[in-house]
């Protein structure tokens, strides 16, 4: 049987779904997850806490995601299996992926929350100072390396996901482009 507190944030899944991250009230999750209209409220206290503990569980995954991919030996197959992740997470779970970087929807200073993205960010980070040590991109600087890699992996996904590259992409699906994208831009960096 599934705890109360996941079925709270699965009904924000569903309510960001209908009604979109505006329509998310603590009655209306309560509501959608067949509990009583305070039962929101009794676990995260406020909107902006339920909120917090959907983004903490959406970075998380991500963060899961990235670790997984930095066990593959080799350290581009990594940095590619890293951005896969990521896709395959906004595809799969994209009511979250909507939502995950708006941190004016949570309690920002939340450790949980800093936790989980910052799981991520390492990830990345130890993936692509892997990659370094074995000579990709050696002479550049790691911050530079993580903007430049995730800001495209991020960009690609979020307006795949958000409709404007799907349409000139039709026909194509976003985890092979953004393979074939992002394996461009590892060569060029090099």
């Amino acid at each position: 049987m599934t705890d109360t507190p996941t079925l709270l944030l699965d009904a924000v899944t569903r309510v960001i779904a209908g009604h979109g991250p505006s329509g998310v009230t603590l009655r209306r999750v309560g509501a959608e997850a067949g509990l009583s209209h305070t039962a929101a409220a009794h676990y995260y206290r406020d909107k902006p806490g339920l909120f917090t503990a959907y983004i903490t569980r959406a970075w998380s995954q991500v963060a899961d995601g990235v670790e997984a991919a930095a066990q593959i030996d080799d350290p581009r197959e990594s940095m590619l299996a890293a951005a896969e992740a990521y896709a395959a997470f906004a595809l799969e779970h994209t009511e979250a992926f909507t939502v995950m970087s708006r941190l004016e929807l949570a309690n920002v200073d939340t450790p949980d929350l800093w936790a989980a993205r910052e799981r991520g960010f390492f990830g990345v980070a130890g993936i692509l100072e892997r990659a370094r040590a074995d000579g990709w991109a050696a002479d550049r600087e790691l911050l530079d390396l993580i903007a430049t890699c995730w800001g495209l992996v991020h960009g690609v996904v979020d307006l795949w996901v958000g409709g404007p590259l799907a349409a000139p992409f039709d026909g194509q699906q976003l985890v092979p482009t953004l393979r074939r994208l992002l394996d461009d831009l590892l060569d060029r960096l090099a």
